[in-house]
């Protein structure tokens, strides 16, 4: 009896042992499973809009996104940031997925009605397209629509009225703008100048992001002392040499980098007295150097630098070298170069875009700006 109660309970042990196991094993195989989904891009997309994802083409995303939004901007604009976090998360490994994908979610929140009714998920998705877009990575293998899709973030920014969201976008306009400059200046300069229009047009971007103005015009002064931008598009090149001389000239951006200020002034006047300006717009040397003797003049600027007076007059005698975008690399395209056929000597400077430019999360903004 002992020998028997003994082999059964040794076997009610093994049994009681062998169920426990495979009950802590059952569940660990799905949630694996699911673990690596969560990695792979797009997993945890709809499957109508993750097929379209895996697909790589932007206008098939754009259709995923309308058809399961049913007409619903405030579904559009979450199917649209999930298209842009997926896009986000698949750039390392796939930069021309994530460049289409970007483009599918920022067509998607254009409508007035989702801006209107989702302006948070709008800026996310602005955001993120921006860290896409601006990656060499992208500008490498579609630098094109980068540009575009650059330009169309850029657009609806300055639909939403938050000063800080347009200033911030026309700053990674103006990275895509100088790395598309040698292969496209015509592109580079259709973008510098929406970029620029955006910050010159609104008091109200200048003095909410005095830095990020500056730095648009910074990016600018370089883009308007191009040989190439000049030859062809000398109209928008004058325009923009005109916009940033008055950006630069409010107190609160020129005290943001007096030096940069004093700079963008010089390539300023080397533009506009470049002989493509002067054929196609005449009136941009007498605007350049009145806004230079009106910066020499002003109380407010000499008091935040107290050579700006000499510095302005410096520029005038032709004293000040204008500084013109130096070669890239792992970007869109390489700029030459080219010394700036004027009376100005031009040399050279190297633009920050050897790494991935870094983008901010949104930043909530209540102020109103106009819209370029």
């Amino acid at each position: 009896m002992k020998t028997s109660f003994y082999t059964g309970t040794k076997s009610g042990l093994r049994a009681a042992l062998l169920l426990t196991a495979l009950a802590l094993t059952i569940p660990v195989v799905p949630a694996l499973a699911q673990q690596g989904a969560q990695q792979t891009p797009g997993a945890t997309l709809p499957p109508a809009l993750r097929a379209a994802f895996v697909s790589g083409n932007a206008q098939q995303m754009s259709a995923a996104i309308n058809t399961l939004s049913g007409g619903n901007p405030e579904r559009a604009a979450a199917l649209a940031s999930q298209v842009v976090v997926a896009a986000e998360a698949s750039l390392a490994t796939n930069p021309q997925v994530a460049i289409q994908a970007a483009a599918a979610a920022v067509e998607s929140v254009r409508a007035t009605p989702v801006l209107t009714s989702s302006p948070q998920q709008t800026e996310n998705v602005l955001t993120r397209a921006a860290r896409i877009y601006v990656s060499p990575a992208v500008q490498r293998t579609a630098p094109q629509l980068a540009a575009s899709v650059a330009s169309s973030s850029m657009t609806i920014a300055s639909q939403t009225g938050n000063s800080t969201l347009i200033a911030n976008m026309a700053v990674q306009s103006m990275v895509v703008a100088e790395s598309v400059l040698a292969t496209n200046p015509a592109a580079a300069v259709q973008l510098a100048g929406q970029a620029t229009r955006s910050v010159g047009s609104s008091a109200a971007v200048q003095q909410t992001a005095p830095q990020q103005s500056m730095s648009v015009a910074t990016s600018a002064a370089r883009i308007i002392v191009n040989p190439g931008a000049q030859r062809v598009a000398p109209e928008a090149v004058a325009a923009m040499t005109v916009s940033i001389t008055s950006v630069v000239s409010n107190p609160t951006v020129y005290q943001s980098s007096p030096t940069a200020a004093v700079q963008v002034m010089a390539n300023a006047f080397a533009a506009s007295n470049s002989a493509a300006i002067t054929a196609s717009s005449p009136g941009t040397t007498v605007a350049v150097t009145q806004a230079i003797n009106n910066a020499s003049a002003n109380t407010t600027l000499n008091n935040v630098n107290t050579s700006n007076a000499s510095q302005m007059n410096e520029i005038l005698a032709k004293n000040v070298p204008a500084q013109q975008t130096a070669p890239q690399t792992g970007t869109g395209g390489t700029v030459a170069n080219t010394p700036q056929q004027n009376t100005t000597t031009t040399t050279t400077t190297t633009t920050q875009q050897a790494q991935d430019p870094q983008v901010a999360d949104p930043v909530r903004d209540t102020s109103t700006a106009s819209a370029s």
